[in-house]
């Protein structure tokens, strides 16, 4: 076994300064528990006050975490090496309480359209948020499987959240099946890595395998290598792990869509990026080549049917699948090579400002009772909604990679990194197939400014209101922002790559 190749050291901090490490979650974690109580003595009317206790505790948690960047320095491990508390966690905290504050300013006053808005769907969405936050930090096998376990449960039950919607049901019912599915492969995964290193620590893993180096890399730990991949693979909706991302995003209340179409694939390729870069760099000669073929298969599968849809969320869904392959080109970058890491880190960011602004704009065009998410819905949105459609115009562009937004550089940086390290085929494979996304984005740009068809006149869209104008505002300007001011978030996402516990020689950046 690996295990008795390598003398590995224990990994011990002070367990006083564990819980101020882990305040962020425990902020949350109390909010939630603090939700469930408030639900059980508000009248039906005041549930907006919900909103409020759960965008102050995401502030809180976000001050928690700003606290703990300058706070960390160059890192250390908590729990005997169980979690991290470095600069790259608390860079990928700040998207995912960013991005879950956004979702709940928003969420109100589509839930009372909807006749859904009950209480606990800000306690879950607090529950998701720290089990993503958890996943983010966690330096245990263990604890990323709890961590996605926690945004999973969650996240089934938000899915199915419109009880008399038949489409929420179904969506709910698939992605609970397929998730278990996906968890099995990554537990099986686990428990073959740690069978032959004997270590569920991810700093032990990788000292096993790297003292392995010297012998042959036993098969089972490639193939446990491989399994934990698929699992990380379902939650990204990377191909052919994307079946259910089409049919949840659809089925799925848009406000819970805003939010899983952007969190669960920050905090999934934050624990691949830590996972993979760190733990697994020994074997990276043996993973590279399966996650470049997953990230062209993503490319192609979702560029090509994104094409073909006439849902607004579907093709969405779709464009997801495709920016989880332009997303996992840095991730099958050399992990010596700093770039690959900072490319992820800017790349995830750039889509979450993004993608919620997109997903924004179906949640401020929803109708009394229904998602009104069609192609022919949008025909004219420009002449009753001129800032939304303009703002649902830049999202596009983004997506498209076109400059100067945040989605280009987004881009710009996975391919560069591709190409620094020889993989020019697939950085040249991501260019062309981020032309083809320029049609259907297009297409939806275009069809906003297109006059109504007679049969079309009486459709009606919903006020836009103070919250959705919070929304799309915030992210209209971060998708700006990003793009034009490049190098406030390439620094951010520089320090936190560099602050990435246990740190990996990455002196070519």
């Amino acid at each position: 076994m690996l295990a008795q190749a390598a003398t590995i050291p224990a990994l011990v901090t002070p367990t006083g300064r564990d819980l101020l490490g882990l305040l962020p979650e425990l902020i949350l974690g109390a909010a939630f528990v603090l939700l469930m109580a408030l639900d059980a003595f508000l009248p039906s009317t005041r549930r907006s006050w919900l909103a409020v206790v759960a965008f102050i505790s995401l502030a809180a948690a976000f001050g928690a975490s700003m606290w703990g960047w300058f706070d960390s320095g160059s890192g250390r491990t908590l729990y005997f090496g169980a979690f991290a508390y470095d600069r790259y966690s608390m860079f990928v905290n700040a998207i995912l309480l960013v991005s879950s504050a956004l979702v709940v300013i928003i969420s109100p006053q589509y839930l009372n359209r909807r006749g859904i808005h009950h209480g606990e769907y800000y306690a879950l969405i607090l529950a998701s948020t720290t089990g993503m936050m958890i996943l983010a930090g966690a330096m245990n096998l263990m604890v990323i499987f709890l961590g996605i376990e926690l945004l999973s449960i969650s996240l089934y039950v938000l899915s199915g959240f419109s009880r008399g919607d038949e489409r929420s049901q179904e969506a709910a019912l698939k992605y609970l099946l397929l998730g278990g599915f996906a968890s099995g492969f990554l537990l099986y995964g686990m428990a073959l890595v740690y069978g032959e290193t004997g270590h569920t620590q991810l700093a032990q893993i990788g000292l096993a395998l790297r003292a392995a180096q010297t012998s042959s890399v036993d098969p089972l730990v490639l193939v446990g290598v491989i399994l934990v991949f698929i699992g990380f693979a379902f939650k990204v909706s990377a191909v052919p792990f994307h079946t259910w991302t089409p049919d949840v995003y659809q089925g799925a209340p848009t406000s819970v869509t805003t939010f899983m179409s952007v969190t669960t694939k920050v905090a999934a390729f934050a624990a691949l990026v830590r996972v993979f870069t760190y733990t697994f760099p020994y074997v990276y000669t043996h993973w590279q080549v399966i996650v470049s073929l997953v990230a062209i298969l993503s490319m192609l599968v979702g560029n090509i049917a994104a094409l073909t849809q006439t849902s607004l969320k579907r093709m969405l869904a779709y464009s997801g699948i495709a920016q989880a392959g332009y997303i996992l080109i840095g991730v099958a970058v050399d992990p010596r090579v700093a770039l690959g890491t900072i490319g992820v880190l800017y790349y995830l960011a750039a889509y979450a400002v993004t993608n919620i602004g997109a997903f924004a704009v179906i949640t401020v065009m929803a109708g009394r009772g229904e998602d009104l998410d069609s192609y022919s819905g949008l025909r004219g949105l420009a002449f009753r909604r001129p800032y939304v459609a303009a703002a649902m115009g830049l999202f596009l562009l983004s997506l498209g990679g076109f400059p100067p937004t945040a989605g280009f550089f987004g881009k710009f940086f996975v391919f560069a990194a591709a190409i620094k390290t020889g993989l020019t085929p697939l950085a040249i494979w991501g260019i062309v197939t981020s032309a083809v996304s320029v049609f259907y984005y297009l297409r939806v740009a275009l069809l906003m400014y297109q006059r109504p068809a007679e049969d079309e006149r009486e459709y009606a869209w919903s006020r836009t209101s103070l919250s959705a104008g919070i929304v799309l505002a915030a992210t209209t300007a971060g998708t700006l922002v990003l793009g034009i001011f490049v190098f406030l978030l390439y620094n951010a996402a520089s320090a936190a790559q560099s602050g990435l516990l246990p740190a990996i020689a990455s002196s070519s950046g």
